[in-house]
């Protein structure tokens, strides 16, 4: 605690602490772990598995609800009670989950079929799975390409037909990431919109649980079901008032396209934007105004500082969550005994196992509180404060503000760095240059395929923050626009 203790006061310390620290054993007998469940575990065969998208291969059957005769796969940084929970990781192996997730229990109860534990890069860090510890998750669209991450496993699911819903996580854009290359809908809602218990953070304050689909409306359905407050979450609080529960209902009248205006930020379609990219993001745009729609130029002028922005959090957040092996300080319980102290013991005793980038990010926030005691930390807290009004200012007027979701198509697998598709280091422009700024602002983004022939590209669409049942009724809109 670096406290300046003199010899006898370190010894008395000590033996006072000795003392009481024996007390604490009776919690042990005081808490009791939750009842053990058990499922029937598949082995993944490559045959059924064809892109990797699974790490584990199970079916539960569900009962009556919205989401009967669904098949839902979830991301593996989600608790399902009786099936192992990696992250992405060999050093999670053996820990097993004794409660489900407060969304997979959503899910259970609202009638869904789950399929499987899906793929993902280590410990949610990376935006083209290719940081799994358990391979490469191969893009339906293009077998030689990146599915993309870090929930890869699940767009690759959806897209294969193998799920006609998914679950992932978003704190940079991992959910529309690989949504976006895969073809597919992945949609992040709003900060606190749907609860965090039972899952494994990246970075708490951009940590965004979401959907993925073929299409908007079961989007918009897999969002009814899992969103909602949660006393275990206390960020869902913020959330209460977010119109969770009609949202798929609310998509049988969208809007008209007369009725539309968008923003396109500047800064999520500059040089960085592939030229290609460019090219199908203009033709969408063209579709939209010949629909009638109004769509005019806005600026988010933070975004082109927002990479150390994003960085100075995630990095920070996320060495201390493994420094203090995953332990929830921050919520009120009750927990989930055995995986908590089952991930504890094995990162203790495995934690040399990381991978390059686990490590190297994890040293980065260590560097960042020890070395200048989290300066840098606070300040980009301020700055996502900062960018909230932006958003604010940039949507005034405006039903939604749209961009391309990725600067470029899905690369080829081994062919970029994990931070980037540059060739240079990858601080200056990350592969989530366009999705983060959603996480930092916590406003709801949806990623849709713009419907072209070729290798897929994603149309993002941002709202204001808890607008999601507005944002998702626009995305439909969208959806109707390109189809006609």
């Amino acid at each position: 605690m670096d406290f300046d203790l003199s010899e006898a006061d370190a010894e008395r310390f000590a033996q006072r602490i000795s003392d009481e620290i024996h007390g604490y054993e009776t919690l042990d007998t005081l808490s009791k772990p939750d009842a053990d469940e058990s499922l029937s575990i598949r082995d993944v065969d490559e045959h059924d598995d064809p892109h990797n998208a699974y790490i584990t291969s199970f079916t539960t059957e569900g009962g009556d609800g919205p989401l009967r005769g669904v098949d839902v796969a979830v991301k593996d940084n989600l608790a399902v009670a009786g099936v192992p929970m990696t992250c992405g990781s060999r050093v999670f192996e053996g820990v097993v989950p004794r409660r489900n997730a407060t969304v997979v229990a959503r899910l259970v109860d609202a009638g869904a079929r789950l399929v499987g534990k899906t793929n993902m890069d280590e410990l949610a860090y990376g935006p083209t799975s290719e940081t799994s510890a358990f391979g490469v998750v191969t893009n339906p669209a293009d077998d030689e390409r990146v599915a993309g991450g870090s929930s890869s496993g699940s767009a690759a699911a959806v897209a294969e037909g193998s799920a006609n819903l998914a679950i992932g996580s978003d704190t940079g854009g991992s959910v529309r990431i690989p949504a976006s290359f895969c073809g597919v809908v992945g949609f992040k809602p709003s900060w606190g919109a749907v609860p965090r218990d039972g899952f494994v953070d990246l970075a708490p304050t951009l940590d965004h649980i979401g959907t993925l689909a073929p299409d908007v409306e079961t989007t918009a359905l897999g969002f009814d079901v899992i969103g909602g407050y949660d006393a275990r979450d206390p960020s869902s609080a913020l959330a209460r008032d977010i119109p969770v529960g009609s949202c798929a209902d609310g998509l049988t009248d969208v809007p008209d396209p007369e009725e539309l205006s968008f923003g396109v930020p500047a800064e999520l379609l500059s040089t960085h934007v592939s030229d290609h990219v460019r090219e199908r993001f203009e033709e969408t745009i063209a579709t939209l105004e010949s629909s009638g729609a109004t769509v005019e130029s806005v600026r988010l002028p933070t975004v082109d500082d927002a990479v150390f922005v994003w960085n100075a959090v995630t990095n920070v957040e996320f060495a201390a969550a493994l420094r203090r092996t995953g332990l929830p300080l921050e919520r009120p319980g009750p927990f989930d005994l055995s995986r908590l102290d089952a991930a504890a013991g094995r990162q203790a005793t495995g934690g040399v196992g990381f991978g390059d980038i686990v490590r190297e990010r994890a040293l980065v926030g260590a560097v960042l509180l020890d070395r200048y005691d989290g300066r840098h930390y606070i300040r980009a807290r301020n700055v996502c404060s900062t960018l909230a009004d932006e958003f604010a200012d940039a949507l005034y007027g405006h039903d939604a503000l749209v961009a391309p979701t990725m600067p470029v198509v899905a690369p080829k697998i081994g062919e970029r760095k994990p931070h980037s598709y540059d060739s240079d280091d990858g601080l200056d422009v990350p592969l989530a240059y366009n999705t983060r700024p959603a996480n930092l602002a916590g406003v709801p983004a949806v990623t849709v395929p713009d419907g072209s022939d070729g290798l897929p590209v994603g149309v993002q669409f941002l709202a204001g923050r808890y607008e999601d049942a507005h944002l998702l009724r626009v995305a439909r809109s969208f959806e109707k626009i390109r189809d006609a």
